[in-house]
């Protein structure tokens, strides 16, 4: 008996040649490169997302750019806090 879904990666890829032609091709930069970087997290979290039982397409691929967005924020906030205490160490040290 032979598959009769494509796999969820096919789905993906799919989608996103829709949006690349319907949508992408019109946008310019830096906003083409920011929406080829939201379909990485798309599918740097393509195993999650298709063990979700949700059949609408969209969802998984709406969730997952939202999680890379939020993982992205939540590790530039972690970055600028470091930097923060290194330049509130280093103002200690000289005693300003």
């Amino acid at each position: 008996m032979g598959r009769t879904l494509p796999s969820y990666r096919r789905m993906i890829e799919k989608e996103r040649a829709i949006w690349q032609r319907n949508y992408a091709a019109r946008l310019r930069e830096p906003h083409r490169t920011s929406f080829a970087e939201l379909w990485l997290y798309v599918f740097q979290l393509a195993d999650a997302a298709s063990a979700n039982t949700r059949p609408i397409v969209f969802d998984n691929v709406m969730m997952s750019m939202l999680i890379g967005q939020h993982s992205e924020i939540q590790r530039l906030k972690d970055e600028l806090a470091k930097l923060k205490r290194s330049v509130d160490q280093i103002t200690e040290e000289r005693g300003v």
